[in-house]
């Protein structure tokens, strides 16, 4: 076999770019301290490095869900605790209002204050965490609460909200701001008015429409106002059930908190977990590494000046 110039030109310029491939991947894997940069690189493992990222992928979406979660719930607690105080403040006002020394200008003005907690309620009942009302269900995005003169409307939804914290498994992470039927929602029971909103109360001392929190607040302001000393006394054992209902809904949250701080500890245990194996994966050694690229460095450079010296041919060099 004949070995031309040409055939040594780009034997020599071929292996150069080998070798320069080699050190660019190399570089490439110090610089991001990764060994497999691409599904070529190591098809053997692939397959679980591709499952151990999807895992991860959940677990970060998992991990969001619950902190979404736990937000709802803590502004819940937070509301309901404040609820809670305006309920002892009023089951006060009823004990004092009720005793026979109080005159009919006195209960008129503990009415007057009844009134204005009632408005608090209703700011309560209207909280909100990330621009989302968390006593609105699902049509959370304007007030689901308000009171026009004495008529309380709800004009969100009964739609329960819940998130995925784990594969096919969801939880609701609110608390139903009111209930059509069964067990009265954190604010009572309503009406359904067929147009998308709800009476909730209408204010008169035996509505027809719903009953809970807002509809003992009425009954009392309006006993207070028509110097009902009866209508005052029944108001305490009232708004004792009211108490003791709220009480249920912000155990229910309590319980529901501790389990997404218990699921969350979960998550991250496994993620670290995860972690590790991944890096046990892709990961590269560097010691080792920077040894090759340093050896890579040094075939590269000698290539170079074996390749400049055997290119060094002039047409004296075929005279000779």
């Amino acid at each position: 076999m004949r070995i031309t110039n040409r055939y040594m030109t780009s034997t020599i310029i071929s292996s150069i770019q080998n070798n320069l491939s080699t050190m660019a991947r190399s570089q490439e894997q110090l610089a991001t301290k990764k060994r497999l940069l691409r599904p070529s690189d190591d098809p053997n493992v692939m397959g679980q490095f591709l499952s151990l990222k999807s895992g991860l992928t959940y677990m970060e979406q998992y991990n969001k869900n619950i902190d979404d979660g736990l937000s709802y719930l803590d502004m819940s607690d937070t509301s309901m605790g404040t609820l809670g105080d305006i309920l002892s403040k009023a089951s006060e006002f009823a004990i004092q209002s009720a005793n026979d020394t109080y005159s009919a200008e006195d209960r008129v003005a503990i009415a007057e204050q009844i009134g204005k907690l009632i408005d608090e309620v209703v700011d309560l009942a209207n909280s909100t965490v990330g621009g989302k009302y968390i006593y609105a269900g699902t049509n959370n995005n304007s007030p689901p609460f308000s009171r026009v003169g004495d008529l309380i409307v709800y004009s969100g939804d009964t739609n329960e909200i819940r998130r995925e914290v784990l594969a096919g498994t969801d939880y609701r992470i609110d608390s139903p701001g009111i209930t059509t039927s069964g067990i009265p929602g954190v604010f009572g029971s309503a009406v359904d008015n067929g147009d998308g909103t709800y009476n909730v109360s209408d204010g008169s001392t035996t509505p027809a429409s719903g009953d809970g929190i807002f509809q003992v607040l009425f009954e009392l302001r309006n006993s207070l106002f028509n110097n009902d000393a009866a209508g005052i006394q029944g108001s305490i054992s009232n708004l004792q059930d009211q108490t003791d209902s709220l009480l249920g809904y912000r155990v229910q949250v309590g319980a529901r908190t501790s389990h997404f701080e218990t699921l969350q500890s979960m998550l991250l245990d496994q993620e670290i977990k995860l972690t590790a194996n991944l890096e046990n994966i892709e990961g590269a050694d560097m010691e080792r590494l920077a040894i090759e690229y340093s050896q890579q460095q040094v075939a590269y450079e000698a290539a170079l000046a074996a390749g400049a010296k055997m290119m060094q041919v002039s047409l004296l060099d075929f005279l000779r």
